[in-house]
């Protein structure tokens, strides 16, 4: 058992390093595109794969609720990694790449924005996301992991967690989702007192 707690040790020791580290200057721009979308009466379109399409219902469920008990939340968040019905009518009958590009096609509209979640950056799916929202002139956010792949090239705002490990990277990723889910309930309510 002590090679097991020498690797927690180790995990979470280069997990707290990086949490340190990782770069934190496109936060505040995130936030503005946050409060764009509240402000507008728009929708947060949240989409990503495996363990960051978890990372996207948690991040609608906490963005839309959050620490809202009076139900008046300050920005509506929608993950298209949910809809299972939808995802599996058109991954069968067009392609799995596009089951979140088409979604936005059906959906999307002025003062909406998408958070794109990808370890790798680089899952066709949130690729296609990405570009389609750019072409409607929607912001698009990339959390990415790794080198950021596509993703960190193309999203026009990008947090990177510049580390090869997915559970490091999205734990971050999660962490992100409550400093802005927390950060937005407490500015409603210091707005609201």
């Amino acid at each position: 058992m002590s090679d097991f707690r020498t690797f927690v040790r180790g995990y979470y020791e280069k997990f707290a390093e990086i949490q340190r580290s990782f770069d934190k200057s496109g936060l505040e721009a995130i936030l503005g595109v946050l409060l764009g979308v509240a402000e507008a009466d728009g929708t947060l379109w949240v989409a990503g794969n495996g363990g960051s399409a978890s990372i996207s219902d948690h991040s609608a469920c906490d963005l839309s609720k959050g620490g809202h008990p009076d139900a008046r939340s300050p920005l509506r968040s929608i993950s298209l990694a949910s809809n299972a019905a939808m995802l599996t009518a058109i991954a069968n009958d067009l392609s799995f790449d596009q089951i979140f590009c088409k979604q936005l096609e059906y959906c999307l509209r002025p003062g909406d924005a998408v958070l794109l979640v990808s370890a790798s950056g680089d899952s066709e799916n949130v690729v296609e996301a990405c570009r389609y929202a750019k072409q409607r002139g929607v912001p698009t956010i990339a959390f990415v992991g790794f080198k950021g792949g596509r993703l960190k090239a193309l999203a026009d705002h990008v947090v990177h967690v510049e580390v090869e490990n997915y559970g490091m990277v999205e734990d971050t990723h999660q962490s992100l989702m409550h400093v802005f889910s927390q950060y937005l309930a407490a500015r409603e309510e210091r707005l609201r007192s």
